[in-house]
């Protein structure tokens, strides 16, 4: 199961925009269900051949945020790969470990000094099916596994040795942008400039205390946050439902996804560096332990949960204690701030 296009947004502020927001999707095309056979001749016809009009080719493979892109330009024989860095991308720190760093070096890849990014050079280069495997390879063991199937695309880009990219501190920062593709913050140019992280303005309140009555309000936390959960898991048809949790400027969100079953966030110090004395290094690893994935699949913690037709009540169920626990071992006293909740429907991007 892939997500919703636009998912993986981040802040919940203007949520109806960024909710179905596309990033990368229009004007990049991919089978629903690809074939073996049907990627291979895509790769060949992107990377291998030269496009009558003059276009560069472009082959990606994505999980979340995390992505390698191959390239080719018109009479040359040479492709090039780049996988995702941290400087278009400050939030892969969590999951480039220095094992992952040196497991894209064993494949042949060097730091590219220009853009942040992780690149290889192909000349000659291999026929498409390891082309294709590598890249798989690359996305794997340089960034692990979501749990998630790897996404195909394909698109055209104006044929340049420096193409436009997705500029830094955006999702797939440092990513080149197709054409057909309205991105708002693009960079040109050779080199990517990296966006420096200043944090807010504005910093935190101070923490809140345990109240005296903590047990009774986190249990009435609890039973507001499993009606709404059985709202979203209830959502049919083409259409999404979506709850935002808050507390202050601590949000989990959580949205109904196709297969069917439930993608919730919570928030990251990446997508709010405010909230960064909080959201820790150790509340990271307690959020890891819950079954959420670090920052890099999207920019927020992730987590997928299933939800089974002949279980719905008892996976429910399980959603709603997840959810709370994390609200309790991720944001600290901020828990007792007053719980607010947002429900939205909103209808899938085409």
């Amino acid at each position: 199961m892939r997500q919703p296009a636009g998912w993986g947004m981040g802040a919940k502020r203007g949520v109806g925009a960024s909710l179905v927001l596309v990033l990368l999707c229009t004007g990049m095309a991919w089978a629903k269900e690809p074939t073996a056979e049907s990627i291979i001749k895509t790769v060949q016809t992107q990377l291998y051949r030269d496009d009558p009009e003059g276009r560069g080719g472009l082959v990606e493979v994505s999980d979340g945020y995390k992505f390698v892109q191959c390239r080719h330009l018109p009479r040359q024989t040479v492709i090039t790969c780049e996988a995702a860095g941290t400087r278009g991308q400050p939030w892969m720190r969590h999951v480039l470990t220095k094992e992952r760093r040196a497991a894209l070096k064993e494949l042949g890849f060097t730091a590219d000094r220009q853009t942040g990014n992780f690149i290889r050079r192909w000349d000659p280069p291999p026929e498409p099916k390891l082309l294709i495997g590598f890249m798989i390879q690359a996305l794997e063991v340089g960034y692990g596994k979501s749990g998630q199937d790897p996404m195909v695309r394909h698109g055209w880009f104006p044929a340049a040795d420096c193409p436009v990219r997705v500029a830094a501190g955006n999702p797939y920062g440092g990513a080149v942008v197709p054409l057909g593709i309205t991105v708002r913050y693009t960079a040109e140019g050779c080199h990517l400039e990296g966006r420096d992280d200043d944090g807010d303005d504005d910093s935190l309140p101070p923490r809140p205390p345990r109240p005296d009555d903590a047990t009774d309000l986190l249990s009435q936390q609890y039973k507001t946050i499993a009606e709404a959960v059985d709202w979203v898991a209830g959502g049919t048809g083409p259409e999404h439902h979506i709850a935002i949790f808050s507390w202050g400027d601590f949000y989990i969100q959580c949205m109904k996804a196709e297969d069917p079953s439930m993608q919730c966030e919570v928030v990251s110090g990446d997508i709010m560096p405010r909230l960064k004395p909080v959201l820790n290094a150790a509340a990271g690893r307690r959020l890891e332990k819950l079954g959420f994935l670090e920052p890099g699949y999207s920019l927020n913690y992730a987590q997928n949960f299933p939800l089974r037709r002949d279980a719905r009540d008892k996976d429910t169920k399980a959603i709603a204690d997840t959810l709370a626990q994390a609200a309790q071992q991720g944001f600290g006293t901020y828990v007792f701030l007053p719980l607010e909740v947002e429900r939205h429907t909103s209808k899938p991007a085409k």
